[in-house]
């Protein structure tokens, strides 16, 4: 035993232990140790700590970055990366304490439709710390909601829906990660549970939870009071992934115009069927003139020449409209407007109207 540790680290160990610890012999921690990552496996794991058998020897109170992840080879898709503090240290390891972000509400071994072991595989306990932070994040942005999404994400989602309301906040708080004012945005309670709820039906694409998060990202602002994306909530609502798939390439690669003060729009592209089957993924040509027409309805694309009764499409022009780029810009992540986005220079006219 580490003669070093103080009187006042353990005295706080006692009321750590409190928590349910248990074993998890699939489930390891990586540390990095120079340029090589290094496998520690976990003898127990606590939702407030765990003991790895590790070589290692941190002194207690020293943080250490860890990535939790089934033991084997290390991924990047399958794992947690967190921070944690050394407790102390015997001969077969390192106790360390995690250090969970504010407002984390973290549950292991909680959840009554799984059983005991069910619980203990790695990708339980992972996917328990992802709600944690999602919680946590969610929290931040949106004060108001902590009970509700706290209750939202352990006992009200399916595990599917979960799935997907964890990712869609987990993306969208890296969204804001690089932003100068992050700590300080905040979104609108309605509108921040409406997306959760609206994007946790989608498939399980997670290019579409990207756009769901953008839109999440982009409901926060420094004042908490803009609630003018509910309007593209109940219009990403209705899109689907072969829409989003078209209407990222049509805004991406259509050539913008400013038409008025703060108002854009767009040059028609002409696209031969080819290309269309190739920014949608698919080839059916008769499935993809009804879903641009479809398109149109929503308003997100401008209204095309029909083809004629029964005849297949062999090329047509696509136009996203003001709504759509700002859609797209929107579910960018972006919290500015269209115009800058897209880097269309401003007439004098719409200069001075978005200065007034």
């Amino acid at each position: 035993m580490n003669s070093t540790t103080s009187q006042s680290e353990n005295a706080a160990v006692p009321d750590r232990r409190r928590a349910e610890r248990r074993n998890s012999p699939s489930l390891a921690a990586y540390h990095w140790k120079g340029l090589s990552p290094r496998q520690n496996s976990v003898r127990d794991i606590s939702a407030t700590g765990a003991f790895l058998v590790t070589q290692e020897r941190w002194e207690p109170g020293a943080i250490i970055a860890l990535t939790l992840q089934r033991s084997g080879p290390p991924e990047k898709d399958n794992s947690f990366s967190i921070q944690a503090r050394a407790v102390r240290w015997d001969d077969q390891g390192v106790a360390i304490s995690f250090v969970l972000p504010p407002g984390a509400d973290l549950r292991l071994w909680q959840s009554p439709l799984k059983s005991a072991a069910e619980q203990n595989e790695p990708e339980d306990i992972l996917r328990e710390f992802r709600v944690a932070q999602a919680i946590s994040f969610l929290s931040r942005i949106s004060p108001e909601t902590t009970k509700l999404v706290s209750t939202l994400l352990h006992e009200e989602l399916s595990n599917y829906r979960l799935e997907n309301a964890v990712e869609i906040a987990l993306k969208a708080e890296k969204m804001l990660g690089g932003a100068v004012e992050g700590d300080n945005l905040r979104a609108q309670p309605h509108v921040a549970m409406r997306i959760l709820d609206g994007g946790s039906w989608s498939s399980d694409d997670k290019w579409v939870l990207q756009f769901w998060a953008g839109l999440l990202a982009a409901s926060c602002t420094p004042k908490g009071g803009d609630d003018s994306s509910l309007a593209f909530v109940e219009l990403l609502s209705q899109l689907k992934v072969l829409h989003l798939r078209i209407l990222s390439a049509a805004c991406t690669k259509a050539t913008k115009l400013i038409t008025g003060p703060g108002m854009i729009s767009t040059r028609p592209l002409n696209w031969k069927a080819a290309d269309l089957i190739k920014f949608s993924g698919s080839h059916d040509l008769i499935k993809l003139d009804r879903e641009l027409n479809y398109m149109a309805d929503l308003g997100v694309i401008a209204p095309r020449e029909q083809s004629g009764f029964f005849q297949q499409m062999t090329d047509t022009t696509v136009a996203p409209t003001g709504l759509g780029l700002e859609l797209y810009a929107r579910c960018n992540g972006h919290r500015g407007t269209a115009q800058v986005f897209y880097g269309v220079p401003l007439t004098l006219a719409g200069a001075l109207a978005l200065e007034q």
